[in-house]
């Protein structure tokens, strides 16, 4: 029994060096990226003009105390009007981003030609520090053709949301059925695709939905996404056919949500050798707002968890006989059409109905996009124990505007206990690990005598262990949980674009899984790397890549754009792609 309980303190002994070198680790190796900082934007009102129109760019710095705009580069075709601003506002959100100070500038350009324009980044200083917006496209015509041969409106949008709220854009849009036979291209200009101030985008589950077929069309002319055929339909006394495209966000400050002129480009484009014939019609649909209301002050109680939405819950255990001082596995699942991914889980080691359990914290934690799962590790007290008690968490219901609670259902359980024995304690307190029966059986004459120092190390290592596995699990969520689907997907990119490669038939094909790969990396989807700027993306973020490397990048996304939109969309070398992915891992992207 000696050589047993020296084994167990070495063992508990290494278990602590080695989760204190995690802990180490996990905070050297926190990305400054992960602080959250300042959010920084552009948006044009308008992402289709007409020759001597205004446009105008809101450029919006959030979270900055201080902001200036220092450059705005010239365009030729594009000249620059006029700049206004900054306006200053300060505004308070109950939603994550607590305090915040927002400056806004207006640039306003005139047009004084056709053609497809990029507007480069636009530098600014923030807090001292120098920051770009990212790249704009703007399409140009001399004159707007083919209203009524489309159709672009938005459907089911809210009249408002409150702060915190999930909420839907979906767009219906297409084309003359007399024209389908013709059409080749089609292009949704929305200004607010990648950026709109004041969200965060999630996950849109639109795919699949009915067993309805996929359609490819492009957004902003570079951007390759799936809307949903939803068939022929009746519009106007005449026949077209429907596509269907869905974005999803949270609302994240109360105010106003602007979403600029949104247009639909189709038509037939021929492409030879050496030249390009088009023919092509636009159809629009106007800007609008959303108002975006305060969550309410007033009954507001103190435990409220961040939620807004409505919520259902389920949960379960993995057993329900079990033996004092044994642990049980309670499995809580959050649905619903709520913020699932951001309001506080609750914490039944606070909660008076859970008096009667050791709570030891959460085995698992996971986000599924319409579900988020998590898993609780308890250990009953007494035999007296019937059920695990209801689990609550407080959310604000939009529908009835009022904090509700929504809980889980008692859980009958059943605890064993031997001849005599009804409750479980642990010598220092409830501090330390579940008793099994066994354990408690031994006399204290049937015990093996060990030294003092050996019992007080051994049951204070023990004791220190839920306090480590605490600073261990915050510092993993500072550094993102390497469970999480985000961590997960991170790690997979690399043979995910592998794979997606070797069935790229095409430049746009390889372009797609590139930006795949690339968000995956970043923790952001496909569409943030559509026409992103490698170098000044790595200033913005503080962060290094070798210049070969940058270069690499930079070269490989120019000769994909060229093949896309300039060429046959011709498929470039496979093993290029690979090494630049290669690189950029082990450069630490």
């Amino acid at each position: 029994m000696n050589g047993r309980m020296e084994i167990i303190g070495r063992l508990t002994l290494f278990l602590l060096v080695l989760l204190c070198g995690r802990l180490a680790e996990l905070h050297a190796n926190t990305p400054s990226s992960a602080q959250t900082g300042p959010q920084v934007t552009a948006q044009l009102s308008t992402g289709l003009a007409t020759i001597k129109s205004d446009v105008t760019c809101m450029v919006q710095v959030e979270g900055a105390n201080r902001a200036s705009l220092e450059d705005v580069p010239k365009v030729v075709g594009l000249p620059l009007i006029k700049v206004s601003g900054p306006s200053v506002q300060d505004s308070f959100s109950s939603f994550r981003t607590g305090r915040k100070r927002t400056h806004v500038w207006a640039v306003t350009f005139q047009p004084d030609k056709e053609g497809e324009f990029i507007i480069p980044p636009m530098t600014l200083k923030v807090d001292g520090k120098l920051v770009t917006t990212r790249e704009l496209t703007l399409s140009v015509v001399k004159d707007l053709t083919g209203q009524e041969l489309g159709h672009l409106e938005f459907e089911g949008l809210p009249e408002f949301v409150f702060e915190g709220q999930p909420f839907t854009v979906r767009m219906n849009f297409g084309w003359d059925t007399q024209f389908d036979s013709r059409v080749n291209m089609a292009n949704l200009i929305l200004p607010w695709w990648n950026e709109l101030p004041g969200t965060l985008e999630v996950e849109s589950a639109v795919e699949g939905v009915n067993a309805a077929p996929m359609v490819e069309v492009q957004v902003n002319s570079r951007v390759r996404v799936r809307a949903l055929d939803v068939g022929e339909q009746t519009l106007r006394g005449k026949q077209f056919r429907v596509l269907q495209l869905s974005r999803s966000f949270v609302a994240t400050r109360s105010g106003t949500l602007d979403f600029p002129a949104s247009w639909l480009e189709f038509g037939h484009v021929r492409r030879r050798a050496f030249s390009e014939s088009r023919e092509t019609y636009h159809v629009g649909a106007p800007a609008f707002s959303m108002a975006v209301k305060v969550l309410p002050e007033s009954n507001r109680p103190p435990e409220y968890s961040g939620g807004v939405g409505t919520f259902h819950v389920q949960a379960d255990v993995n057993r329900r006989d079990i033996d004092l001082g044994e642990s049980v596995k309670l499995t809580v699942d959050w649905t619903g059409d709520a913020n699932l991914e951001f309001f506080d889980l609750p914490n039944p080691g606070r909660l008076a109905a859970f008096e009667d359990f050791r709570v030891y914290g959460m085995t698992n934690e996971r986000f599924y996009g319409n579900r988020r799962r998590v898993v609780y590790d308890l250990a009953p007290k007494n035999a007296n124990v019937g059920e695990i008690p209801a689990l609550p968490l407080v959310v604000f219901d939009p529908e009835l505007e009022a904090y509700r609670t929504v809980s889980t259902r008692p859980i009958p359980i059943r605890v064993r206990a031997p001849e005599g024995v009804t409750e479980l304690t642990a010598e220092g307190g409830d501090e330390g690990p579940p008793l099994v029966a066994r354990d408690i059986q031994e006399s204290e004459d049937d015990k093996p005598q060990t030294s003092e120092l050996s019992s007080t190390l051994i049951l204070g290592s023990w004791i220190s262990l839920p306090i480590f596995w605490l600073l261990a699990r915050g510092a993993v969520r500072r550094r993102g949980d390497p469970n999480a689907p985000e961590a997960r997907r991170r790690r997979r990119a690399r043979a995910r674009l592998g794979k997606d490669l070797r069935h790229a038939s095409s430049a746009t094909d390889q372009a797609r899984a590139l930006q795949e790969f690339l968000g995956a990396r970043s923790a952001e989807s496909f569409a943030a790397w559509e026409g992103r700027d490698l170098a000044n993306w790595l200033q913005v973020q503080e962060q290094s890549l070798p210049e070969a490397t940058v270069r690499e990048v930079t070269d490989l996304s120019r000769d994909l754009d060229a093949s896309r939109w300039a060429g046959e969309d011709k498929p470039l070398d496979t093993n290029r792609l690979v090494k630049v992915a290669d690189e950029l891992v082990k450069g630490g992207l």
